[in-house]
């Protein structure tokens, strides 16, 4: 049986999102009613379903954004995300996942805490990128119910050039990443996404471990600025 891609994928855009005047990601446009379309394909190369996120609202150097999956042409999950601008890059709280996280645990009470996600704007070959951690506990729910995960060994590995929907050739820096989470048992993934400047990420795959098998990967396969 297919393996379905299990990445989050909304940790895939949300690790650079926006690019405002001076204050922001030079990797994404800052744009309000900017649309990007990313297609989510198995192991074996099928495409299972696609991601798309859309900037809602730009106030200041935040900006708020709709993502939404889909197989089969119906909506599965969707939610909205505010990043916030840093002088020098992008930052995200993962605490602001928990719309679409918890959809399912409307009434529960919950609690999120842990560290930003960051990429800045400075990115080389030799880039090392500080860990993203979350930890998610819900009253009342039983230990499987609650979650933690941290995103830990993040890198820039090298460059590529790959060309876009529209057909022009973009360099783009490659960045690794380990995630471990822990739902009741612990698993864990090793990711890499090629990131460039302007449009943002172009491609993500996921691994079961570094060198190891290939579990999905993601395409960005339109966009609208």
């Amino acid at each position: 049986m297919k393996k379905l891609f299990t990445l989050l994928p909304m940790l895939c855009l949300a690790a650079t999102t926006f690019h405002a005047q001076d204050k922001c990601s030079k990797f994404y446009p800052f744009v309000e009613g900017a649309i990007f379309t990313h297609t989510l394909y198995d192991q074996d190369g099928t495409a299972q379903g696609k991601v798309t996120y859309e900037v809602d609202q730009v106030t200041g150097n935040s900006g708020r954004y709709t993502y939404s999956m889909s197989m089969g042409g119906t909506v599965i999950s969707s939610s909205q995300y505010t990043i916030t601008c840093t002088d020098d890059g992008v930052s995200m709280d993962l605490s602001s996942m928990r719309g679409g996280m918890l959809s399912r645990f409307a009434n529960a009470e919950t609690n999120i805490s842990g560290t930003n996600l960051y990429i800045p704007n400075d990115l080389s070959e030799a880039s090392v990128l500080p860990d993203a951690t979350m930890e998610l506990t819900m009253s009342g729910a039983p230990s499987g119910m609650n979650m933690s995960m941290r995103m830990t060994h993040r890198k820039v590995v090298g460059t590529e050039f790959l060309t876009d929907p529209n057909g022009v050739s973009r360099k783009c820096f490659i960045l690794t990443y380990d995630t471990i989470m822990n739902r009741g048992t612990s698993s864990s993934s090793h990711t890499k996404q090629w990131l460039t400047e302007g449009i943002g990420l172009m491609k993500t795959e996921e691994y079961d471990r570094d060198g190891g098998t290939l579990r999905g990967k993601t395409v960005l396969t339109s966009y609208q600025l």
